[in-house]
């Protein structure tokens, strides 16, 4: 099944399936929309220190957006290949890292992951952040840690500090499993981790000023970390959420766990306390959202490796159970009251066709079930991305804005958009960059002939408002959005 020429089959049809949507999809409305933003103004002039609506930005690190600036050189600041190719180069890297390690089953484990497979073809930084903590972990297992500083150094460029902790924690872990220290130059391994991001942090510190690095390391570094004020969940977060996290490979992951331990396996509780070194710091922070765990998902896969590798019973078990699972979603979904049920009665029917076959398969040949667990779910994904992607574009870009902000028919510079996603769809017209992003106080110093607002947040300006009449509403990503006009 995954030997030779098959695998090579296998795996690049997974590589290739995350190149259908960039063809039709939009940047959806939240953090691509925003970062579309940041490379608007980098292009502006704003590269080495990237901002959002003229102000230093802090969320992230510069070096994701400077790939995604420089190559809207090569194909413009409104395609889909300037934000996605870093990703899908990332998800590329990431396959060809796990085949290394631990062979084909493991990149075909990684790759279709649902989390994995999905943010490879987003404007996000998450594939690329976990490429180089894969880098750095396998460095760290193979005791060069000079090369794993460095991995951690460019993946704190790319997404912060937690690429540092990871790899410390997973230090640590092993310290404390194998009771000594792995060999190596330790004092040039922490010079890297901390030499390459200062090199940029350093001069943006100066650039931006004492605000700037109050902002980055107190709210955005440490507040996140003990006092969030966005996403606060309990410690048992990502506990609850491991089923859906790991889909469809939890089941597989709990019994490779358990083998690892029964066989003694020492490379496989060095994946263990690899995903111990992600689970654990994140479960402790204030802010957590599911796809921290990503980070979580190539340990897991390496680890299923050597449990499929060994032709385990209770591996086909656990495969056979997953198969069971998602023939009863795709069963069941049709008859459940959802919005867009029809639209989406295709997609489950897939995923049910698709299951129905991998357990009749698995019957006959049980080293297939481990494929047959990847392909069904992967099989209703690429039908989604070929069938429903206007779908997804209308409830999740900003085509619905775009239209209503259009439907005014007033300069670009006298409407405001207050609570709203930043602009940017294919087709917009370019003036529209020329909007203004208020807040309450910018826009009581300076009216607008139009207010765009969520519903949710226009009390805020309601003393505004009052001299206004709404015109227009619509909704993006759920949630309900309104047009005044004076």
């Amino acid at each position: 099944m995954f030997r030779g020429s098959a695998a090579a089959v296998i795996l690049a049809v997974v590589a290739l399936s995350v190149l259908v949507t960039p063809w039709r999809r939009e940047l959806f409305a939240g953090d691509e929309t925003k970062y579309a933003q940041v490379v608007r103004e980098m292009r502006a002039g704003a590269f080495f220190l990237p901002t959002l609506e003229g102000t230093p930005f802090t969320h992230k690190p510069p070096l994701h957006f400077w790939m995604i600036d420089l190559l809207t050189y090569l194909f413009g600041v409104y395609s889909m290949w300037s934000f996605v190719l870093p990703s899908i180069v990332g998800f590329l890297a990431l396959l060809w890292l796990m085949w290394r390690m631990e062979g084909p089953v493991a990149a075909f484990v990684c790759g279709t992951s649902l989390m994995v497979w999905g943010s490879a073809q987003t404007a996000r930084m998450d594939i690329t952040f976990t490429m180089t903590v894969v880098i750095a972990a396998w460095m760290l297992q193979r005791e060069r840690p000079i090369a794993a500083g460095i991995a951690v150094g460019i993946g704190t460029l790319i997404k912060g500090p937690m690429a540092a902790v990871i790899v410390i924690v997973l230090f640590a872990f092993e310290w404390l499993r194998r009771r000594r220290i792995p060999r190596g130059h330790y004092a040039l391994a922490i010079a890297a981790m901390i030499i390459i991001p200062m090199l940029w942090f350093v001069p943006a510190m100066i650039i931006g000023g004492s605000n700037y690095t109050h902002e980055v390391l107190v709210k955005q570094t440490a507040g996140r970390a003990v006092g969030a004020w966005v996403h606060r969940s309990p410690v048992w977060f990502y506990v609850a959420h491991a089923p859906a996290t790991l889909f469809p490979w939890f089941l597989l992951l709990v019994v490779a766990i358990v083998a690892a331990y029964r066989r003694n396996d020492d490379r496989g509780k060095f994946y263990v306390s690899w995903i111990l070194a992600v689970l654990v710091p994140y479960s402790v922070m204030s802010s957590k959202l599911d796809v921290y765990m990503m980070a979580m998902i190539p340990p897991a896969a390496l680890l299923i490796a050597r449990l499929v590798a060994v032709d385990d019973v209770w591996a086909w078990r656990a495969n056979m159970l997953m198969l069971v699972v998602l023939l009863t979603i795709g069963v069941i979904a049709p008859f459940l009251s959802m919005p867009f049920a029809a639209d989406l009665e295709p997609l489950f029917v897939t995923l049910a066709a698709a299951a129905l076959i991998g357990i009749i398969v698995s019957i006959r040949f049980r080293d297939l079930s481990t494929l047959a667990v990847g392909l069904a779910p992967l099989g209703a994904l690429l039908y989604a991305a070929l069938f429903l992607m206007p779908l997804a574009n209308e409830l999740a870009s900003d085509h619905p804005i775009v239209r209503a902000v259009i439907a005014q028919r007033v300069a670009p510079e006298e409407i405001a958009l207050f609570t709203a996603p930043h602009l940017w769809t294919r087709d917009m017209p370019r003036s529209l960059e020329r909007v203004r992003y208020v807040s309450p106080e910018s826009l009581r110093a300076r009216p607008a002939t139009v207010i765009v607002t969520s519903r949710a947040h226009a009390q805020e300006i309601g003393d505004v408002l009052r001299s206004y009449r709404r015109v227009d509403e619509f909704r993006l990503l759920g949630k309900p959005f309104d047009v005044y006009r004076r």
